[in-house]
């Protein structure tokens, strides 16, 4: 075995099991009022009074039964228990189908609209419960989602998704997705997200529908989505797909980068695979040849033309470097990959891992120091991309030793 992969083993197990898990079954709970808080502080104190968001909260749901399935502890289905039942009873919308997208502190509906980005990660949460439970009524729950989406938020000319729907599912362009404006109809992030999840449904639920539209959200993702010329991907696009921003995220580059061969082999689809191979390791090398620092840490998001880059540096870019990288040293067998994967992991453990207080911190300045504004728990701030990181790790790892 690998020297460097053991290594990675190691700290991934350990981050998981003896700080990251244990500090989001201690703190993030909401004794009071049921679920989980909507804001935590970097002292691990909650906001009691914080509005619930979908995407924690479907986040949650995945992390938990993931946990579980690859690490047979007993606690984590508790929990996945406990955020399932917690977000059907509260965040599903009874009688037009799919997610709410914020509930206030006592678990009453403030956004009642469609919000895509959040309800893929319902898909990919629920799917995931399915996936490890067995349990039917998770796996309705997401197909309903999906026939939704398809139904409702779907292009069917153009093909892709748009970012936002009223509560009934008529689209709204001033509903704001993940888009910055309404003229960024569609983005690689909602798209990004979206193929995660059917990929995550399509291992429960192989029919047909689900197959075909895992299969295109690929093949639009790869002809549509991606610059070919820059290996990056276009951030934001225009109903047509055209680009309307010349920006690029590095961390969204390298975490696409394995998700789509993720999907290519779910799909177990030769010609699919031909088709993702190449294009996911140009995008690996090009983020690792321009958005890698010295020290181990991904740059976040840089625009080439104004030469404007992010003044921080997020967690979610480190974790899904970790991942990219993993996987283009398995794809390729190119040393510099591992290499590059392990030193990204030895900067989290340094910076943004909390070995004082536990949990991690979300966000540092570019000298590595923690923005201690910035909370723990808040929005999209919570135990996925770390935890799916280090349970990626895990399952590579088994997998390279069997």
């Amino acid at each position: 075995m690998n020297e460097k992969f053991t290594r990675l083993y190691d700290y991934a197990v350990k981050d998981l099991t003896e700080n990251l898990l244990p500090w989001w079954m201690e703190y993030s709970v909401d004794k009071e009022n049921g679920g989980f808080w909507g804001r935590v502080d970097v002292n691990n104190v909650p906001d009691t009074k914080a509005p619930k968001y979908i995407t924690l909260n479907a986040r949650l749901i995945w992390t938990f039964a993931s946990a579980y399935r690859v690490l047979g502890d007993e606690k984590y289905l508790e929990m996945a228990n406990y955020a399932y039942d917690y977000f059907i009873k509260h965040f599903w919308d009874e009688e037009f189908g799919g997610c709410y997208t914020f509930l206030d502190h006592k678990n009453e509906v403030l956004e009642d609209y469609k919000f895509i980005y959040g309800n893929a990660f319902a898909v990919y949460g629920l799917s995931e419960y399915a996936r490890v439970t067995g349990n039917k009524e998770a796996l309705e729950y997401a197909k309903k989602i999906i026939d939704c989406l398809d139904k409702y938020a779907y292009d069917p000319h153009y093909k892709g998704y748009y970012e936002a729907c009223t509560r009934n599912w008529n689209v709204s362009f001033w509903h704001r997705g993940v888009n910055r404006v309404p003229s960024d109809v569609k983005t690689m992030n909602t798209h990004l997200h979206l193929i995660e999840a059917y990929t995550c449904h399509l291992r429960v639920n192989d029919i047909p529908q689900v197959r075909n539209k895992v299969r295109e959200h690929l093949y639009v993702m790869l002809n549509k989505i991606v610059n070919h010329d820059t290996h990056h991907y276009h951030y934001f696009q225009d109903r047509q797909w055209n680009p309307t921003s010349t920006a690029i995220s590095f961390g969204h580059d390298i975490e696409g980068s394995w998700l789509m061969m993720e999907t290519a082999e779910v799909l177990g689809e030769p010609e699919a695979f031909r088709a993702a191979r190449d294009t996911c390791v140009n995008m690996a090398r090009t983020v690792l040849e321009e958005g890698f620092r010295e020290d181990g840490a991904l740059l976040t998001e840089y625009d080439p033309v104004t030469g404007e880059s992010s003044e921080y540096l997020s967690w979610w870019e480190q974790n899904e470097a970790v991942v990219g990288f993993l996987n283009a040293w398995e794809l390729t067998g190119e040393e510099h990959f591992l290499d590059a994967s392990l030193k990204c992991f030895e900067y989290i453990n340094k910076y943004f891992i909390d070995h004082e207080k536990g949990g991690w911190f979300p966000a540092l300045n570019l000298q590595g120091e923690p923005l201690l504004r910035r909370p723990k728990l808040v929005g999209t701030i919570c135990p996925y991309h770390n935890a799916r990181m280090s349970l990626e790790i895990i399952e590579r790892y088994n997998k390279s030793n069997k």
